[in-house]
């Protein structure tokens, strides 16, 4: 159950550090007139908010549910990351 409780804690933390982040690169846009980031942060915003809906039904299922779907997410982490870190190189 531990395990259970790290990775959602883990979880969340993430989705607050790339909310943050993505609130930091849409003020960024607005500032310097990039007006093109604004369809890729709001499909950045969408992929976000899909990984939360999975992260909850995760949170509702039972343990082996829980490990059947953690592939899942773990697919999601890793092409929100790669979306985010586009995201970053485009406003260097």
């Amino acid at each position: 159950m531990s395990d259970q409780k790290d990775f959602f804690n883990q979880a969340k933390a993430q989705m607050e550090k790339w909310q943050s982040e993505m609130q930091k690169l849409q003020k960024q846009a607005m500032e310097t007139g990039q007006e093109h980031m604004k369809t890729q942060l709001e499909a950045l915003n969408a992929q976000r908010k899909e990984a939360e809906k999975q992260l909850e039904t995760m949170a509702n299922a039972n343990s082996a549910a829980m490990k059947d779907m953690q592939a899942g997410v773990d697919k999601a982490w890793k092409e929100m990351e790669k979306s985010m870190e586009s995201a970053r190189k485009r406003f260097e």
